[in-house]
């Protein structure tokens, strides 16, 4: 039998070799059936996440969780698709595949604490679909589905380095909670029966012949919206934040008004657990909703993140800074969700005029000799063009026009400031004078009596 002659060029563009592409694998039907289950399970994930959020308190678990719901929603998309690529009309995408998936999706929300989240995230769920992933690969044709092993491949890369960061996590909370190894695998267990019983994540494992252990979902899942913070974290209630008076006046030196940008940075932990309820309490959105809002809240992560690492930096233990809760709580507790929506844009169109929004933080960054703040709030300013055309595109999808959003959203801040009043449990304290000491080595050139920050709606 002969073959093409050879001309010394890998074949198939590099895809693989005749051999390999020759091989069948699976069928259409086949793979839409499990791209469905792929998708729909990266979402519970994904809602799992924004549903444990707030009461998480760990920092730097917040952190991980917002980058794989991120991860999620990216990976949703493409999948989504790929499967209208390849079947019309498009089958349902929002609904379960399986009454067993949507049985373990119930069974993933009733984790209880961190330790059960990190299992149920990254350990149970995370792992499977690596491990489902790969198989997918190994089995589905080179050549004819390229495009679902691409996005498949894609998706497997992230999830990857997310279960390595889960892994990880739960070795630190391990060394720091001699019970927390007992709880995992109590709730590992637990779990991989839900799963195993909904026929594994493609559907085709063999069905166990023992039934799973029962459930906690024995009712409807009420979500904790009350952000948390960790042992580290002092102030969480002090709702004063004098950062958001001394970066607005003008008088005052660019270092001090760096370091004060550096510090409301660092706060923004707060808008991603405001945005998170909202996407669990608007789960019936569109998923272009969804997918948008989950990049959105991964980049005001990321501010956070920004400010920790500039102040890290400068040798500036940030978890000293009173970091409150206070903009997540109030509205979190006292606004509805299109409500917190309304807050969000309002804050996001006040940051984009020249003279006092994004583009004079990143000047003034500039004018403080700080090039990594500099850095930093270039980007930060990038970021915010982006989410105040997120803002408006989907408040315009719930019929409301920009200018009548921004007149809402004071009245919202105003009145859910206001209940504040009743989480004032520790005293109201101005740290700014102590801080600016003992970093710049002055005290502020805000005069206390300036410094009040009570009624500023600032991100």
């Amino acid at each position: 039998m002969s073959h093409a002659p050879s001309i010394g060029v890998p074949e198939l563009a590099g895809l693989g070799t005749y051999p390999e592409a020759a091989k069948v694998g699976y069928s259409v039907d086949e793979t839409v059936a499990r791209l469905l289950r792929f998708q729909w399970l990266e979402r519970a994930v994904m809602r799992t996440v924004l549903a444990h959020l707030n009461p998480t308190p760990e920092w730097e678990v917040k952190g991980g969780l917002a980058l794989l719901q991120w991860y999620c929603a990216e990976h949703v998309e493409g999948i989504r698709q790929r499967i209208g690529e390849m079947r019309h009309p498009v089958p349902s995408l929002d609904q379960a595949p399986d009454p067993g998936l949507e049985r373990f999706f119930e069974e993933l929300l009733r984790s209880d604490g961190t330790v059960e989240v990190l299992v149920a995230v990254y350990d149970v769920t995370v792992r499977a679909l690596v491990e489902e992933y790969r198989r997918f690969l190994r089995h589905a044709n080179l050549l004819v589905d390229h495009p679902s092993r691409r996005a498949v491949r894609m998706a497997l890369l992230e999830l990857e380095e997310a279960l390595w960061w889960g892994e990880e996590a739960l070795a630190g909370l391990g060394a720091r909670d001699p019970g927390a190894g007992d709880r995992a695998d109590r709730w590992r267990r637990h779990l991989r029966a839900w799963l195993a019983a909904a026929g594994g994540v493609s559907g085709a494992q063999p069905q166990p012949v023992d039934p799973p252990p029962p459930g906690r979902a024995v009712g409807p899942f009420v979500p904790d919206l009350t952000p948390r913070r960790d042992g580290r974290f002092a102030g969480q209630r002090n709702f004063e934040f004098p950062p958001h008076v001394v970066y607005s006046d003008p008088a005052a030196p660019a270092d001090e008004r760096n370091l004060a940008l550096l510090c409301k940075r660092t706060l923004e932990m707060d808008v991603p657990e405001m945005m998170a309820s909202v996407m669990v309490e608007r789960a019936d959105q569109p998923w272009a909703f969804h997918r948008d809002w989950a990049r959105q809240l991964w980049d005001e992560m990321r501010h956070a993140m920004m400010g920790s690492v500039a102040l890290e930096a400068r040798g500036i233990d940030w978890t000293r800074v009173p970091l409150n809760v206070g903009f997540a709580l109030r509205l979190n507790r006292h606004a509805a969700p299109l409500e917190r929506q309304l807050v969000l844009f309002g804050i996001e169109q006040s940051l984009m005029p020249k003279e006092t929004g994004k583009r004079a933080e990143f000047r003034t960054a500039e004018a403080s000799g700080d090039a990594l703040s500099a850095h930093f709030h270039d980007f930060d300013w990038a970021d915010e063009v982006l989410h105040a055309q997120i803002g408006r595109r989907w408040l315009k999808h719930d019929g409301i026009e920009p200018d009548v959003a921004v007149g809402r959203a004071a009245e919202i801040h105003e009145r859910t400031w206001a209940a504040l009043d009743q989480y004032r449990t520790e005293p109201q304290v101005d740290w700014w004078d102590d801080f600016v000491r003992a970093t710049l080595g002055r005290p502020s050139a805000v005069p206390a009596d300036q410094r009040a920050s009570f009624r500023i709606m600032a991100e």
